[in-house]
Order: C-alpha cells, then sequence, then structure tokens
C-alpha cells in the first residue's frame, strides 16, 4: 500500500506483514466486499494499473482480464509476495508513486486503487496523474475514508467527535486522513472525473467481527453496498469514475 502524506513517508509497508492484517471472520468479509466491487467496477481491455497493490491481494480482480496488468507498490517485500503470485508474464510490477506513474499520456484503460487515498497528502495531485495515464473515458475504482460515516456523525451528536459534515481533511492519525463525500465529488470533477457509481463498506464486517457466527449467514452484498453508497454513511466509500 501507498503512503504519501505531505510527501514525507511513501513506503509506510515496508517489511510489514500486511498479510496477516485480513486474517478473521471480518477481515474476510472485508476481503470479499471489496473483491467484488473491484471485479464489478474493471471492465477489463489492455491495461490496468492498481495503485498500492501490496502483495496484490486484489489481483484476481483484473489479472487474465487485460492484455496488461501493472502493480505499483513502494514496499519490496510486499511486491515479492504479488510477483511470486502471479509471476511476470502479464503483470509487470513497478516501484513508484501515484503522483508519478510510469506510463504515457492516455495510455491505461483502468485505474483500481484501493486503500490509498487516505493516505494521500495532496490527492489533488494524486488525481490528476491519474487522469493524464487513462485514456478517455477510462475509469478509476478507488476508496477513500469517510469521516461522514455513522459512527462519527454519532459521536459528532454527543460532542465527542468533530464535525464530520465540514468539507476539511481531517488528519485521524499521522499517516491517516479522513474525507467527506463532497470534497472527494467536488475534487473529482475538479480534476476531469464524472462520478458513475457509489458503494459503502465498513458496517457489514464490523457486525461479524461483533457476532463471528453470522459469517454463516451474513454474505457480502453488491446491491446492500450499493444503497449505503448512496446514502454516504459507511466509513470506506468506493467511487466507480470515469476521465470526462
Amino acid at each position: 500500500m501507498m503512503n504519501t502524506v505531505e510527501g514525507l513517508y511513501w513506503k509506510g509497508y515496508e517489511g510489514q506483514d500486511y498479510e496477516h492484517f485480513w486474517h478473521g471472520p471480518a477481515k474476510r468479509y472485508l476481503d470479499q466486499l471489496e473483491h467484488a466491487i473491484s471485479t464489478y467496477g474493471l471492465r477489463g481491455g489492455d491495461a490496468v494499473v492498481e495503485v498500492g497493490a501490496g502483495f496484490g491481494r486484489l489481483g484476481t480482480c483484473y489479472v487474465g482480464r487485460y492484455r496488461k496488468a501493472h502493480m505499483i507498490e513502494p514496499a519490496s517485500n510486499l511486491r515479492a509476495v504479488a510477483e511470486r503470485t502471479y509471476g511476470d508474464e502479464s503483470v509487470e510490477y513497478h516501484e513508484a508513486r501515484v503522483e508519478q506513474l510510469p506510463f504515457e499520456i492516455n495510455s491505461i484503460d483502468d485505474v483500481l486503487m484501493v486503500r490509498v487515498f487516505h493516505h494521500l497528502g495532496d490527492p489533488g495531485a494524486a488525481l490528476r496523474e491519474i487522469n493524464r495515464v487513462l485514456k478517455p473515458g477510462g475509469r478509476l475504482v478507488f476508496s477513500y475514508s469517510n469521516k461522514r460515516n455513522i459512527k462519527r456523525i454519532a459521536g459528532f451528536a454527543v460532542g465527542r467527535a468533530p464535525n464530520p459534515f465540514d468539507d476539511s481533511m481531517e488528519k485521524y492519525y499521522e499517516f491517516l486522513i479522513g474525507h467527506s463525500p463532497q470534497f472527494v465529488e467536488n475534487l473529482l470533477r475538479d480534476e476531469g472525473f464524472e462520478i458513475r457509481q457509489q458503494f459503502g463498506v465498513g458496517i457489514g464486517d464490523k457486525i461479524v467481527g461483533a457476532i463471528p457466527a453470522l459469517s454463516r449467514v451474513l454474505r457480502p452484498s453488491l446491491f446492500v453496498s450499493r444503497a449505503l453508497g448512496r446514502l454516504k454513511i459507511a466509513p470506506i466509500q468506493f467511487v466507480i469514475a470515469v476521465k470526462s
């Protein structure tokens, strides 16, 4: 995963066991839903780029559906795991920053960027660079940390959380930033993107985490996630946008 807050720290997962993060019923639920949304959003074609590909967790959403897949990942240990998993016949691996992608203008069909946006100190620069490399009509599928989620709204109502309704970027921790839906939507428009669909993520996995037995009956649902995306109250918001 990428980390570029204020341009100071972009190899935050170097040496870390990020695979271990995805263990357990709650994380499996979350992983399955993020796979479903990413697969749905990506169309297949000539070339796809995943920004912050990590160890290749989401590679099955696009490898084999595009003539060439590119995984951008600064952490060398995670890149090595991805390369062992997918090989180098149809996938190329790059150590690069989202603000400086190693591709020509209008050369990429689709871009996937999951769990990266909340690390970016200058998200506008990242979207501008993605727009540069995308072909006209190309898709961007990405997620961001939605500070206007139901938990933070409840906390604000009782005076225990900052205002989740303003449009400012809010730093939760040293390298984790929350955004309001209005901020992200305005930024996308300013950087030449048109939103097509949105999905809400990060509620079902909390339920499964609290009551693991529910994992047998509670399955990730694109229908429910799309409804939550319209309400914009889930902790994670997925966006499918096209280069206009």
